[in-house]
């Protein structure tokens, strides 16, 4: 387990109250037991450097990528030299992509082939919908 890294501020000759003690012992126990809470409800935890999720990570609202190098890496279940990457183009205004309630694959613009008639069906293929 990581090191606990809390820090209070207490002036020389300044009693410690046993709240603070108590507080103080409450956040280890809670990082001992898997249970840590970072911030409180509406404020910030910075972390500096590489976050490693071993386990799920859940999130209850927007995830948000900020940076030069926004994007989503996939390692997939082999660790190896391979990754797929989502990308998203600097955006000029707000955007939303919807993706639609159903399984399915989505088709990249590469994927999309001529169409060609077949004259013995008097139909369009393309090979998307085949």
């Amino acid at each position: 387990m990581a090191a606990l890294a809390k820090t209070y501020a207490f002036t020389a000759g300044t009693p410690i109250v046993a709240a603070q003690v108590n507080d103080n012992f409450d956040d280890v126990v809670d990082w001992a037991t898997g249970t840590p809470t970072l911030s409180a409800s509406g404020s910030a935890t910075t972390v500096s450097g590489t976050l490693t999720v071993t386990e799920t990570a859940t999130f209850s609202d927007q995830v948000y990528l900020n940076g030069s190098t926004q994007e989503i890496v996939y390692e997939g279940s082999s660790a190896d030299a391979y990754e797929t990457f989502l990308r998203v183009t600097d955006a000029t205004a707000d955007r939303i992509i919807t993706f639609p309630d159903t399984t399915g694959t989505v088709a990249l613009t590469s994927d999309i082939t001529s169409p060609t008639w077949n004259d013995a069906n008097n139909i369009l293929t393309n090979s998307v919908f085949n």
